[in-house]
């Protein structure tokens, strides 16, 4: 029987796109389908456009407090066999849907599948424009490199990506609501608890896009760095081993650690507080104590924090 699907769209003033992922939702062509959008204290008329768009979506305002919360109401709201998320600003190609719905009845096993995506640049003239065609690969055809039990695969990089999630709605259950304590991450860290559960399997169809914004390459540094909290924290709950016994070497993931704290430096160091870019490269010695660019920066940004 066709399973039914509920996708999840948080959105925070994304008037100018929400559109555009809506007729992404309904180019996939598949029923039945749940569409919710949590408008998370947008002010700029989100809701608005979405219900001239999709008149049958379900839209729930709320108080802004962040993506992982109105994630967090979307799930306890959905009525879904599946589930998907799908960010204002991004969208998905034909066919994800179905892709996506078919494997997962073909293969029980399998609690979360997700896909190649494209990261959407705009062109100089700041437009974003989508390629003509997009070369789709055989429908059901995956990725071994990143299917399975893929808990190593994560400690390495988030290979996942929230847009090209669709999970099953007993194993969301299991694995609970997003951290709202993670201001960035809230995703990743769902995705390593999701790998402790459940295998997961990347489908080689590429069946979506990342809009990619200039802005976030100039934000302020964060106080906090999520990325490397995210990944510390798995690995000190549960170690480097999945559960079917396969394991990340401790070497690739302090180099993950090392360079996530190296890179949170860097950025606090042009632009941040000094004394954050020096706890940072401290941190990152710790992983890698001899590395001469790391203690460079720490002797740096100590008299750098010094003359503040």
């Amino acid at each position: 029987m066709t399973p039914t699907i509920s996708v999840i769209i948080p959105a925070f003033n994304a008037a100018a796109y929400i559109a555009d992922a809506i007729r992404s939702i309904r180019a996939q062509d598949f029923a039945p389908l749940e569409m919710l959008l949590i408008d998370d204290g947008s002010t700029d008329g989100t809701a608005d456009v979405a219900r001239t768009e999709a008149p049958d979506a379900r839209i729930i305002r709320q108080a802004n407090a962040g993506v992982a919360a109105a994630r967090n109401t979307g799930l306890r709201e959905a009525t879904g066999e599946l589930l998907c998320f799908l960010d204002a600003d991004d969208g998905w190609f034909p066919g994800k849907i179905k892709a996506q719905a078919d494997y997962l009845r073909q293969h029980p096993e399998v609690g979360l599948v997700y896909h190649r995506w494209l990261v959407w640049r705009p062109d100089p003239d700041g437009v974003y424009r989508l390629p003509a065609t997009i070369n789709q690969e055989e429908p059901g055809r995956t990725d071994p490199a990143f299917s399975g039990w893929i808990y190593p695969q994560l400690l390495r990089d988030c290979v996942v990506h929230t847009s090209t999630v669709m999970i099953r709605r007993q194993i969301a259950r299991q694995v609970g609501e997003f951290d709202t304590q993670l201001i960035n991450g809230e995703d990743y860290d769902y995705w390593l608890r999701a790998s402790r559960l459940c295998e997961i399997h990347k489908l080689a169809g590429l069946y979506s896009y990342y809009r990619a914004s200039p802005l976030s390459l100039t934000s302020h540094p964060k106080p906090i760095n999520y990325g490397y909290l995210v990944i510390d924290r798995a690995a000190r709950t549960w170690g480097l081993t999945a559960p079917d016994g396969r394991k990340a070497s401790r070497a690739d993931v302090n180099q993950r650690l090392h360079q996530l704290a190296m890179d949170f430096g860097y950025m606090h160091y042009r632009s941040g507080s000094a004394d954050l870019a020096w706890r940072a490269f401290r941190t990152a010695l710790r992983h890698h104590p001899l590395r001469w660019r790391a203690m460079f920066y720490l002797f740096a940004s100590r008299i750098k924090a010094l003359r503040q």
